[in-house]
C-alpha cells in the first residue's frame, strides 16, 4: 500500500494536480485503507496541522513584509543602501541583494522580498545599461534570504515539525545569511568588474547620513522584533503581531502620503491568500508524512542510512542531494513535511547537530525557490514584470552557483551554523 501510495503520488505530479491533494490522496491511501484509521482521523490531522501557536507567525510576518512595501518604508531602505553601494562597479546588483538580505530580516518572504526590491531596483538596472536578464536574475536568487536572515517563514515551519526552539534558531540562521549575502555581493562585483554599465557618483556623506535618518525607521524594525525575542520580552509569534504594530505607526507617521486603507487591506488579503496556500499544503503535507510514520517508513529509512558503509558526511551528503533534487519538481514548503519526519531522525542518528541540519536544509530550500522549472522566486519575478521564465532562469544561474558554493561552505564549516548553541 505503501508503494501505492507512492505511485499515486508521482501520477497525480505528473498530470498537474495541486501538491496538496497529490499528498492528501497518498496519505489517504496509507492512513485509511491500509492502517483501516477512520475518515475521522484523516480530518483531525488536518485540522491539528495548523493549529498551532508558532505558526500564528505566518500570516503575520507576511502581512508585515507586505505592508512595508506598499506603506513605502521599502523604498526608505532602498535609496540608502543605493547612496553606499550605488557607485561601486557592480553598485546596483550589490544594492539589490544587500536590500534583499535587510528586506528579508523585515519580512521573512522571499515572494514579498523579490516583488517589493524587483520593483524598485530593476528599473534602476535597466536606466544604467544592465540587462533586464541580470536584473531580475539577481533578484530572484537574493530575494531567497528572506528564508535565513531571522525572521524566516521557514525556520517557523521547521521548528514546529521538529519542536526546536524557534528563537534560538532565528539567532543561528543570522551567521550563515550575512556568509550568503557576502557571497552573492562578491558574484556581483566580480561578474560587472569589467562593464560598461553606467555608475553614480559617489554619494557624499551628507547624504549617506540623510537617507539613513530617513531609512531609520525601516531599520529600527528587526531591531524591535527580534530585540524582545531575546531579550524575553515577547515569543516569536507575539513579535510577528508586533511587527505589523509597529510598520503601520512608523508608516502612519512618516509615509502618511502613501498611508491608506485600501493599501492596508491589499496588504492583508495577499498575506491572507499566500497563508492559506501554505497551510492548506501543510495540512496534505501532514497526512501524508502522518501515514508514512504509522508505516514505519522513517523507522526503515533511519535503519538503512546508518548501516550504509560510508561515514556520516557522506549519508550527509546523500541527503543534502536528496534535498537538491527534489526541489527541481516540488515546492520548498512539501518538501519540508515530506522529508524532515523522514530524514531528522538519521542525522540525529548519525551525530550531527540538529541546528547545524536546520541551517543546510533551509540553505536547500533557497536553492529549490530558484531551480527549474518549479523555482517559485522565478515564477513570482517572471509574473511582477510579465517575461518569459527562461530569461530570469538564465540571469539567476552565476547568483545559483554562488548559493550552491555557499551550501557547502556552510556544510563544511559548522560553528557558522551552530553560534546559537
Amino acid at each position: 500500500m505503501t508503494t501505492l501510495a507512492f505511485g499515486a503520488f508521482i501520477v497525480l505530479l505528473v498530470l498537474g494536480a495541486p501538491i496538496w491533494s497529490a499528498m492528501l490522496v497518498a496519505g489517504l491511501i496509507i492512513t485509511v485503507f491500509d492502517i483501516g484509521l477512520p475518515m475521522q482521523a484523516v480530518v483531525s490531522q488536518l485540522y491539528i496541522s495548523i493549529d498551532s501557536w508558532l505558526l500564528l507567525a505566518v500570516p503575520y510576518f507576511l502581512f508585515a513584509g507586505n505592508l512595508m512595501t506598499s506603506l513605502g518604508l521599502a523604498g526608505r531602505l532602498f535609496r540608502f543602501v543605493e547612496n553606499l553601494l550605488g557607485h561601486m562597479r557592480g553598485g546596483l546588483p550589490a544594492t539589490g541583494i544587500v536590500t534583499c538580505a535587510i528586506f528579508g530580516a523585515l519580512s521573512g518572504s522571499s515572494t514579498a522580498t523579490v516583488v517589493a526590491v524587483g520593483s524598485m531596483l530593476v528599473p534602476y538596472m535597466l536606466k544604467a545599461g544592465y540587462s533586464r536578464r541580470d536584473a531580475l536574475g539577481i533578484i530572484a536568487v537574493s530575494g531567497t534570504l528572506g528564508q535565513m536572515i531571522p525572521p524566516s517563514i521557514y525556520m517557523i515551519l521547521f521548528a514546529a515539525m521538529t519542536q526546536m526552539d524557534v528563537s534560538r534558531l532565528f539567532l543561528a540562521g543570522i551567521a550563515p545569511g550575512l556568509v550568503i549575502t557576502v557571497a552573492l555581493v562578491i558574484t556581483a562585483v566580480l561578474l560587472n568588474a569589467r562593464s560598461g554599465q553606467e555608475r553614480r557618483e559617489r554619494a557624499s556623506f551628507r547624504e549617506i547620513a540623510s537617507s539613513f535618518l530617513h531609512a531609520l525607521p525601516a531599520l529600527i524594525m528587526p531591531v524591535v522584533v527580534l530585540g524582545g525575542i531575546y531579550s524575553g520580552m515577547f515569543t516569536p509569534t507575539e513579535a510577528a503581531a508586533i511587527a505589523v504594530a509597529y510598520v503601520l505607526a512608523a508608516s502612519a507617521m512618516f509615509e502618511r502620503g502613501n498611508f491608506s486603507f485600501a493599501r492596508i487591506f491589499e496588504s492583508a488579503r495577499s498575506a491572507v491568500i499566500t497563508t492559506a496556500v501554505i497551510f492548506i499544503i501543510l495540512g496534505g503535507a501532514t497526512v501524508f508524512a502522518n501515514g508514512l510514520t504509522f508505516a514505519n517508513v522513517p523507522q526503515a529509512f533511519t535503519q538503512y542510512m546508518t548501516t550504509l558503509p560510508v561515514n556520516e558526511h557522506v549519508t550527509m551528503g546523500l541527503i543534502l542531494v536528496i534535498f537538491l533534487v527534489l526541489g527541481t519538481v516540488l515546492d520548498p514548503v512539501p518538501i519540508l513535511y515530506i522529508t524532515i519526519p523522514i530524514v531528522f531522525p538519521v542525522v540525529l542518528a548519525l551525530g550531527y547537530d540538529g541546528m547545524h541540519f536546520a541551517i543546510l536544509t533551509i540553505a536547500c530550500m533557497m536553492v529549490a525557490q530558484v531551480t527549474p522549472p518549479i523555482g517559485m522566486s522565478l515564477f513570482a519575478l517572471s509574473g511582477a514584470f510579465r517575461v518569459p521564465i527562461g530569461e530570469v532562469m538564465r540571469g539567476a544561474l552565476p547568483y545559483l552557483y554562488a548559493l550552491l558554493a555557499s551550501l557547502i561552505v556552510l556544510w563544511a564549516i559548522p560553528p557558522f551554523s551552530t553560534l546559537a548553541n
